[in-house]
């Protein structure tokens, strides 16, 4: 049984690999504009475990591996925005986890009275 152009999806062309950049927007439509938010997810996931790992610092280390690896992650997701490989209500949903993160970074750090 062949397969066919349009059985599971489109098969790239000349321009679609005519370099990275050109490469990566056929696998993001190709993926449905979820394959980098994917890649967020994980690379969210892999920096919060190796900052939560190292402890260390005056902080808690859950609020702070969740402020590091959601700063990250937003920096990440401004660029990829300004790539146009992601929408960009994912880059405010880094955001609001930066807030989030920043506030339970300060409830959670004792006062000096």
């Amino acid at each position: 049984m062949a397969v066919t152009n349009d059985s599971w999806y489109q098969y790239p062309n000349a321009t679609d690999t005519e370099g990275l950049f050109q490469f990566f927007g056929y696998v993001n439509r190709t993926a449905e504009g979820l394959f980098f938010p994917a890649i967020l997810i994980v690379v969210w996931m892999i920096s919060f475990t190796g900052v939560f790992v190292s402890g260390g610092g005056g902080k808690p280390a859950a609020a702070r591996a969740w402020t590091t690896s959601s700063l990250l992650c937003s920096i990440l997701s401004i660029l990829l925005v300004i790539m146009n490989f992601l929408a960009p209500l994912w880059m405010y949903i880094t955001f609001v986890l930066v807030a989030i993160g920043v506030l339970w970074m300060k409830l959670d750090t004792p006062t000096i009275e």
